[in-house]
């Protein structure tokens, strides 16, 4: 993903994870980003941790239900491995 913030370009890539469902992975990434920028975090910051939301959705079956805790998004973040649910 690319965005430009202050006149400066910027990329996010996506996580590597076993992708099984994308259903709902853009509206998990979109309110992911939302919360981190009114957590006051940088785009950077807001762009990273949404994606690392999405790819933890992608990982399980379900909308709403395939979500994941911030704790599974912080385990992502950290470097663990997020196995297939």
């Amino acid at each position: 993903m690319r965005w430009i913030a202050g006149g400066v370009a910027g990329r996010q890539d996506g996580f590597p994870v076993a992708a099984v469902d994308t259903l709902s992975a853009g509206d998990v990434f979109h309110g992911a980003y939302a919360l981190a920028i009114a957590e006051g975090r940088g785009v950077a910051a807001a762009m990273r941790f949404a994606a690392a939301a999405a790819a933890v959705k992608v990982t399980r079956f379900g909308g709403r239900l395939g979500a994941p805790t911030r704790d599974e998004v912080s385990a992502l973040l950290a470097g663990d491995r997020i196995a297939a649910s």
